[in-house]
């Protein structure tokens, strides 16, 4: 009795990988339109490559976490602000991004969602901005990777967007 039991259990252990692997993730695709004209995506050359690479992995992670197996998710970048200004002139440093009240993180995108056979969900276009960016805690405004704050105001709008539970969705809508 005991062995069947513990058989039963290997192969259930042993089937879910194959049925987690089996589903794909979500894809996720992000186009920079005309990003020589955003407001401030960082100095020229290297700098602008590394953060439009880092805006695009951060829509990548959050699509994947919040979008079920299978979805497409499109993204069309319009406009970029990042938080802080570049302060060249500052002596010493040419590299220095001084972070202020009036200095917010701002992107501007549309976006499209898709089941895996390509029936569109929903599609729209988005003006986020976080004025109070400065207020967040301490493991955003000390984190080393690139683009914390923009990162932080995309997991927000991910989570009040996607992530919540359908029953979250629903209850909104009731009185």
């Amino acid at each position: 009795m005991l062995r069947k039991h513990l058989l039963t259990a290997a192969i259930v252990l042993l089937a879910f990988p194959l049925t987690a692997a089996a589903e794909p993730p979500p894809q996720v695709t992000v186009e920079f339109v005309e990003p020589e004209g955003y407001i401030d995506i960082g100095r020229y050359g290297y700098d602008r490559e590394r953060n439009l690479k880092a805006l695009e992995r951060h829509f990548a992670t959050e699509a994947r976490r919040c979008l079920k197996p299978g979805e497409r998710f499109e993204v069309r970048v319009i406009g970029v602000d990042l938080a802080g200004r570049q302060e060249w002139w500052h002596h010493g440093n040419d590299n220095l991004r001084v972070m202020t009240d009036i200095t917010w993180p701002r992107l501007e995108f549309e976006f499209t969602r898709h089941t895996a056979d390509g029936t569109v969900l929903e599609s729209g276009r988005e003006r986020l901005r976080d004025v109070s960016y400065l207020r967040r805690s301490a493991w955003v405004r000390h984190d080393s990777k690139p683009l914390p704050y923009e990162q932080a105001m995309l997991r927000d709008w991910f989570d009040k967007r996607f992530c919540r539970p359908q029953s979250d969705n629903l209850a909104s809508h009731h009185p």
